[in-house]
């Protein structure tokens, strides 16, 4: 396609990586990010060997060698008795898929991204640019952001992530779907962790409905976290909020002392909290000359650790998309018959495995774990820039 206008709505990892991908299919693109300073919050985050994949096709291997860290052997332990249950192997991904499994910073993976939008063009990303309102027509569309500047474009690449107004917009008000679970996600200095509590470096911890999750980041000068836990209902505020350590401490309160320990060691404002939402699949992410992308469109719990995945892989396959098209129609529905049945199969996989790994007995959830790593195996063959689209 001859160079064509098109915005991307939200900065967060898949609106990034479409921008990217966008620009190096030499489109001219403008990507409007509601908040003044970006910055990402979050902690750990998984690259499975397709989000790698993605990441190689839009030139940042250098970025995810030297931001990432591939996951040591670890264990499952049990709750109380911290009695090992199972012993987790060094993994083998670069060996079966061409591409290891990475851990990497949230907050790394969002700079790596928002330089090399940079780098192609300093004016592509532009802050403190609400959406108020969006009409998306075949011939293009025309949004007004915040203050009331309107602006046109040829087409429209909606990455605002699970609350999208351009999704609320176009296809009308609805909630997502509080899927019972809670998680609150750390950050720990190394130097404050002894050892012993790192012994191994990777470890999962199961106990009735409850889980935890902990390993090194940043060459381990941090320790991450995750405990998510079963809930009734999500009350607060916000899609993600601080937490009180006392509340943690009090929902994990009868695990194992090294766990707690370990804990303990949060600083207050490294303490997060997230109710786990999804949404149910949509009849078609396209309104007129808009496509939604990622969390706008498939937004899925993390039961797979695919969800951030899924926004890159899209972000790899709409500069393809917009690269072998000729025009923007043709892009767009490209995109969503290449997209729509994996990422749907991914929401199914994730609600699936939420039933899987949450049970009252540790032992059945480490024996349901294990049955179900070989399903999630099968999302890491995918290779976004090399698919057919």
């Amino acid at each position: 396609m001859q160079s064509s206008d098109v915005i991307v709505i939200g900065a967060g990892v898949g609106g990034l990586a479409a921008a990217l991908s966008l620009l190096r299919a030499g489109q001219k693109v403008r990507l409007y990010e509601q908040v003044y300073s970006l910055g990402e919050v979050g902690a750990g985050l998984t690259i499975t060997p397709n989000a790698g994949k993605a990441l190689l096709y839009l030139g940042l291997s250098d970025a995810l060698r030297a931001m990432g860290s591939t996951p040591p052997a670890g264990v499952m332990r049990h709750f109380s008795s911290g009695k090992i249950l199972l012993h987790m192997p060094q993994d083998k991904s670069e060996e079966k898929y061409g591409v290891p499994l990475y851990h990497v910073h949230r907050a790394d993976l969002h700079n790596a991204l928002r330089s090399a939008v940079d780098a192609l063009d300093p004016t592509c990303i532009r802050t403190g640019m609400a959406l108020e309102s969006l009409d998306s027509r075949t011939d293009g569309v025309r949004l007004r952001l915040q203050g009331g500047q309107e602006t046109t474009a040829d087409w429209l690449v909606a990455a605002d992530g699970i609350h999208s107004r351009a999704r609320s917009e176009l296809f009308g008000s609805d909630k997502p779907n509080f899927t019972g679970y809670v998680a609150w996600r750390g950050l720990i200095p190394g130097e404050l962790v002894t050892p012993d509590l790192m012994n191994p470096p990777l470890c999962m911890t199961v106990g009735p409905r409850r889980m935890l999750m902990r390993y090194p980041l940043r060459r381990g000068s941090v320790v991450n976290f995750v405990a998510v836990a079963q809930r009734t209902t999500w009350t607060a505020e916000g899609w993600s909020v601080r937490s009180e350590l006392s509340e943690l401490m009090a929902e994990f309160h009868d695990f194992e002392p090294h766990t707690k320990k370990l804990l303990e060691l949060t600083p207050p404002d490294r303490l997060f909290k997230w109710g786990l939402f999804d949404r149910d699949p949509m009849p078609t992410w396209i309104h007129g000359s808009t496509i939604l992308i990622g969390d706008a469109a498939h937004a899925m719990p993390p039961f797979t650790g695919q969800g951030a995945v899924m926004a890159l892989e899209d972000g790899a396959v709409i500069g393809r998309a917009a690269l072998l098209s000729s025009t923007p129609a043709e892009a767009i529905h490209r995109f969503e018959k290449s997209r729509y049945a994996r990422v749907n199969a991914a929401l199914a996989m994730s609600r699936g495995r939420a039933e899987l790994y949450f049970s009252e007995d540790p032992l059945q959830q480490v024996r349901r774990m294990g049955l179900s790593m070989a399903e999630l195996r099968t999302t890491y063959d995918y290779d976004s820039g090399n698919v057919r689209i």
